[in-house]
């Protein structure tokens, strides 16, 4: 049985029955079910606006009238170019004033300070280049982020982090980790934000809502995305599995505004994928084929190695 994660802050429920909520919430408000929490008309923030992961969640904060503020190192975000013609028709002009662009990097707090003031939302969806230091942007700067949130009373943090994070001795863990301590830099960040909305909450210094939500997705492709009814949602980090990235951005802009998404930690993959993430793989978390199929020879795992293959 699925145990919750025992850092998950504010989770009562046991694991199994929260994920079930969580998914459940999450369908019915991507289906008109029920509406979504309105947004109010502040402006949602994301961080790392450039990246693969960070454009699909500006692309699906625009497709609801959403206003975005994309932020990057540079300052610089060239929306035609990273979201691509196809999407100018159907979301909103370029010029319009829902999409701001500004420069935030989060090894710098006092330009994350300033970009997420006034914001309903903000996004994490940084991470150190494989050239980078890990423990700048997944520790500390994320850290900054939660700390800038909470001064700035902004409702909700969601942060992108990644299923096996706390599966210290899974194949995956290890080898990302030789990447600088990207992993150990992640899991330390996570562990990091709840302890510092909990001192917050502690000291009164956070008001009415305000709150993080973690999403952890892994093995992201580059797909048109499948829709939140082909997803599962786990949580207590015990399976993992593949995801398109427009679908992880979906659910993280989903859950900023889902009151049940509140101090939650949870996984998220498409349903009939999942691995148990103690036997993680390198082969399981990249998004490239041919990598894959190359790491998949490289460790052994196309030739029967521990873990099994994925499927239910």
């Amino acid at each position: 049985a699925m145990r919750a994660a025992s850092s998950a802050v504010g989770v009562s429920a046991p694991a199994p029955l929260r994920a079930r909520r969580t998914r459940r919430n999450l369908i019915r408000a991507a289906s008109g079910e029920v509406e979504p929490a309105p947004p109010d008309a502040s402006t949602s923030v994301v961080l790392g606006a450039n990246g693969r992961t960070g454009r699909e969640i500006v692309r699906s904060l625009l497709r609801r009238k959403m206003a975005v503020r994309a932020c990057t190192r540079s300052g610089t975000f060239d929306a035609r170019e990273l979201l691509g013609d196809d999407a100018t028709g159907t979301v909103v002009p370029w010029t319009s004033p829902l999409l701001q662009t500004a420069m935030a990097d989060v090894t710098r707090p006092e330009t994350v300070a300033t970009a997420t003031r006034g914001a309903r939302a903000v996004f994490f969806a940084c991470t150190a280049p494989a050239n980078g230091e890990p423990d700048l942007v997944d520790r500390k700067g994320l850290i900054d982020v939660a700390r800038a949130c909470i001064e700035n009373n902004v409702s909700r943090l969601v942060v992108i982090s990644g299923a096996g994070v706390t599966k210290t001795s899974s194949p995956a863990y290890g080898f990302l980790n030789a990447f600088g301590g990207r992993m150990d830099a992640k899991l330390a960040g996570e562990d990091e934000l709840r302890d510092t909305y909990r001192a917050a909450a502690a000291a009164g210094r956070t008001k009415g809502d305000v709150a993080y939500t973690i999403v952890r997705p892994s093995g992201l492709l580059n797909g048109p995305g499948k829709g939140v009814r082909a997803l599962a949602v786990n949580q207590g980090d015990e399976a993992a599995g593949f995801i398109d990235r427009v679908d992880a951005a979906e659910t993280a802009v989903e859950a900023s505004a889902n009151p049940a998404c509140l101090n939650v930690t949870f996984e998220v993959y498409d349903a009939g994928t999942a691995v148990p993430t103690r036997y993680l793989s390198v082969a399981d978390v990249l998004s490239d084929p041919i990598l894959r199929a190359v790491a998949s020879v490289v460790t052994g795992a196309a030739f029967g190695g521990v873990g099994g293959g994925r499927g239910e």
